[in-house]
């Protein structure tokens, strides 16, 4: 048997595992049980107007206008029966995904041509294999939740932001962040580097929220942005006590939070917020000092970023807009004061520009950070394989935190951040090999 012939059979092994994965994982488990939990307690202003007649808001953290907007006339049809629901959420992601990915694949072709390159058809079965085995992509999925629509729109901006269609670039990430707040972290990045799209970004900004304002009242439309920057600037805990040390929380702040602390032994697991074994608990007498301790090294992070950012100002277009992009994406999450698992899928948009820039120049150092990025972060592997390879297993061991599942240690350990940092040293890499060539470009 032929190199070649090796090649093709595993080329379509992986295009037969995927189709496998994607019916299995995306589909038939999504489709076994409603589970719109998660959705159904975001709706609460919906179930309240229609039942109460007022859209009020219980939280602190209430998912965005957009969200109710594309919920408001199906949740109406049967508050009680969430089978229509989590059709309709499952369709509506399944859609997310579909235009997210031609976003992402236009994004990279934009860059490619940019380069004097074309898109080649290896390169585009590499990005679908990359998407259909995103294990963080698959846990959304089965929950319905909005990660997916954020990660659509957060591709189409970085898409139009490539070829310079500023209205739909800044509309993009003001429905972006009236979904979930996280987007609004793109805002500074519009603001530095393409102001025409920031100031579309806060047009589409005042329409969505004056049109909510009508819908549904002040709480969820002129109010709500002041009681997110509310929330946002109200420290560690977003109406938590020290919020940031769920165990689960894999952010930067959150890491750190955590070497100051440990997990309590639960008698029994009870996994709501607040039961013992599942918040960390800082060392007494150190709590202001990890807040302080969190608070610097996430200002580290964040001027390295802005450094970054600000010494590629003079890169020709659009490989500036391709490899920031795709910085911002993944400094989001890392910045971002509380994300779980879940939250990993929005950064498929920089592994896809990663895996690009791996292709196209190909180095094998990136592609070994690539790799390890993706294991850390993607979870390629089947959960036993990955434990047992990172020695989750022993790790939970060792620390006594047996009362965690394996997913659960794996967040509680942080592995996801290792993985965006890593992922990190692939783009500093990839980008400055990018960067060296683009004063040839016209």
């Amino acid at each position: 048997m032929t190199r070649a012939n090796v090649r093709t059979a595993l080329l379509a092994t992986a295009v037969a595992y995927s189709v496998i994965h994607f019916a299995v994982s995306g589909l038939w488990f999504a489709l076994r049980v409603p589970n719109v939990g998660q959705v159904i307690e975001e709706l609460q202003p919906l179930y309240r107007l229609f039942t109460a007649g007022a859209a009020t808001v219980d939280h602190p953290r209430q998912y965005g206008p957009v969200f109710l907007f594309l919920f408001h006339p199906i949740y109406r049809l049967d508050l009680q029966d969430p089978t229509l629901l989590s059709r309709y959420a499952l369709a509506l992601d399944l859609l997310a995904i579909a235009v997210g990915f031609a976003a992402t694949w236009d994004a990279i072709r934009t860059w490619l041509k940019g380069r004097g390159q074309a898109a080649t058809p290896i390169m585009l079965l590499a990005l679908f294999l990359l998407w259909a085995n995103f294990s963080p992509l698959y846990g959304v999925l089965v929950i319905k939740n909005v990660e997916l629509w954020e990660l659509a729109l957060i591709a189409v901006a970085g898409a139009a932001l490539l070829r310079r269609n500023h209205w739909l670039t800044g509309w993009s990430v003001a429905a972006a962040a009236l979904v979930k707040m996280l987007p609004f972290a793109l805002l500074p990045y519009l603001l530095l580097r393409d102001r025409r799209a920031f100031v579309h970004a806060l047009i589409a900004l005042g329409v969505l929220l004056t049109a909510s304002q009508f819908l549904y009242g002040t709480p969820m439309g002129w109010g709500y942005l002041p009681a997110m920057v509310t929330a946002a600037s109200g420290g560690d805990s977003f109406g938590f006590l020290l919020g940031m040390t769920w165990h689960e929380n894999v952010s930067l702040r959150g890491v750190v939070l955590k070497a100051f602390g440990y997990l309590t032994f639960p008698d029994y697991k009870v996994a709501y917020l607040g039961s013992r074994g599942f918040f960390v608990r800082v060392w007494p007498g150190f709590e202001q000092t990890a807040r302080i301790v969190a608070m610097l090294v996430e200002v580290v992070a964040m001027a390295w970023a802005a450094w970054a950012l600000w010494r590629r100002t003079f890169v020709h277009e659009p490989g500036r807009g391709f490899w920031d992009w795709a910085l911002v994406g993944i400094m989001m999450l890392v910045l971002a004061p509380q994300i779980s698992q879940d939250y990993m899928v929005l950064t498929l948009v920089a592994f896809s520009f990663v895996l690009a820039g791996c292709i196209a120049m190909p180095s094998r150092r990136a592609w070994i950070e690539f790799a390890i990025a993706l294991l850390l972060v993607g979870n390629v592997l089947p959960r036993g394989v990955f434990s047992r390879l990172v020695l989750i297993d022993p790790m939970m061991s060792f620390s006594g935190y047996t009362h965690l599942t394996r997913s659960e240690a794996y967040q509680y350990f942080c592995f996801p951040l290792l993985g965006l940092l890593v992922l990190t040293l692939a783009w500093i890499r990839l980008a400055a090999a990018d960067d060296a060539s683009a004063p040839s470009r016209v």
